[in-house]
């Protein structure tokens, strides 16, 4: 039997060539379309995280601009309720007020971490609320034990101390713990007419270490560093007799700033700032990452010392933090529609007016406070920059700095904010 030629001919090498750079073409393309697009949503999921980041942290903030001086003082120098003479008080006492509103706090008191503010031209602000943020109950006195250099506030078993007891769920000295935390300040209102007092919470005890005839009741424990005073003579303020029937409740004094956490007062941060996951530097591809800073939320005490255990990351990679307010402007003589003026993001004037109390500030004048917060993308996802948006000084980007002085390129990240407006509900305070 006779085969045709044609029938068992077989691929020539030129052929085969064109067949297989085909292919190489093929799976090129297809892996860089791959390479492209899961580089495109690695970018959009970090600015999507950036944007929830702004959200969440706006809405905590704000959650505290809402209680700024509740159940504490819009200005505890010019408080005409407040009973008893500030001038030995400790310094974060004196400066006790609802708000206060530090110009470029964030870049001062942490300078080393924002060497990227400086190349942004940013200077980002810091706040310190003050308010009853552990909670909203009031405590009822039982009675007040003044010597042995502390002063033991004993409190009435009544429903607000019930229900905090019942919210323990056993656990009853931690809950306590929590609410009357060492550092805060204790806000006591003698029943006769309603003065205040501020004493500083030293520690607190649920196990009734201090024997009652009612039975075991809580106590707290202040310092004796700032006495409470006394009535002794008619025309006097301050606690008569035990002080029994007065009510209490803890206030607490937060600071929000922008900064690189310490790791090493707080080590449990230190995986956030780890360079690699590996310790074989030199196999490493990328860049180092380029210096961040995250807005926390840390608690102070009367020397303005930030309290152990107290601090929180808010948002990671949070790059400006700005105020503006809206203030009353008092008239002579008083009028009964009240005069308001709205000062911008950064004006001169925001910052005089949220001073610090016992330097001449007034923050109880401050009917709402406006809130520029801007977050980044956590790395670079831009080559070029595109100027400033608005009238605010809102960004789209934000430069990642040089890499050395011969590579200067090492981009830019995408920035996302948020303005918003907080009225400051607590701040008129009718006088006695």
């Amino acid at each position: 039997m006779t085969h045709s030629r044609g029938l068992t001919r077989g691929f020539t090498l030129i052929e085969l060539m064109i067949s297989l750079t085909a292919g190489l073409l093929i799976s090129s393309a297809a892996f860089l379309l791959a390479r492209n697009a899961s580089r495109f949503f690695s970018k959009e999921a970090s600015i999507t995280t950036a944007q929830f980041a702004n959200v969440i942290a706006m809405t905590r903030l704000s959650s505290d601009l809402k209680r700024s001086a509740y159940a504490a003082t819009p200005n505890v120098q010019t408080d005409d309720w407040l009973c008893g003479d500030t001038a030995t008080w400790p310094v974060g006492m004196q400066e006790l007020a609802g708000i206060r509103i530090i110009n470029d706090g964030s870049l001062i008191n942490h300078a080393p971490a924002h060497t990227l503010s400086t190349v942004n031209n940013l200077d980002p602000d810091s706040v310190i609320i003050t308010g009853a943020f552990s909670t909203t109950e009031v405590f009822s006195v039982s009675h007040i034990v003044d010597g042995g250099g502390t002063i033991t506030v004993v409190l009435q078993n009544d429903a607000p101390m019930i229900r905090s007891l019942l919210a323990a769920q056993g656990d009853q000295e931690d809950t306590l713990e929590e609410v009357f935390r060492p550092g805060r300040l204790l806000r006591i209102i003698e029943k006769d007419e309603g003065k205040v007092m501020f004493g500083i919470i030293q520690a607190s005890d649920a196990t009734g270490a201090v024997p009652n005839p009612g039975g075991n009741k809580v106590s707290v424990v202040l310092s004796a560093a700032v006495a409470l005073p006394q009535v002794r003579v008619p025309g006097d303020c301050g606690c008569i007799g035990l002080c029994t029937g007065a009510v209490v409740n803890p206030v607490s004094r937060v600071l929000y700033d922008l900064r690189q956490i310490d790791t090493v007062a707080y080590p449990g941060y230190a995986p956030l700032y780890s360079p690699a996951l590996h310790n074989v530097t030199a196999y490493h591809r990328s860049l180092a990452e380029a210096t961040r800073t995250d807005l926390v939320r840390v608690e102070l005490d009367a020397q303005n010392a930030e309290i152990p255990g107290t601090l929180e990351l808010v948002a990671e990679y949070g790059v400006d933090l700005e105020f503006g307010i809206t203030r009353e402007v008092p008239q002579t003589p008083p009028v009964a529609v009240p005069v308001l003026q709205r000062l911008p993001l950064g004006h001169a004037d925001v910052y005089t007016t949220a001073a610090a109390v016992n330097a001449g500030g007034f923050p109880e004048n401050i009917r709402a406070v406006q809130v520029r917060l801007s977050t980044r993308a956590a790395r670079q996802d831009r080559d070029a920059d595109i100027g400033l948006i608005g009238d605010d000084g809102g960004r789209l980007r934000y430069s990642l700095g040089p890499v050395s002085a011969t590579n200067p390129a090492r981009g830019f990240a995408r920035l996302r904010t948020l303005i918003t407006e907080v009225a400051l509900m607590n701040h008129p305070r009718e006088q006695p």
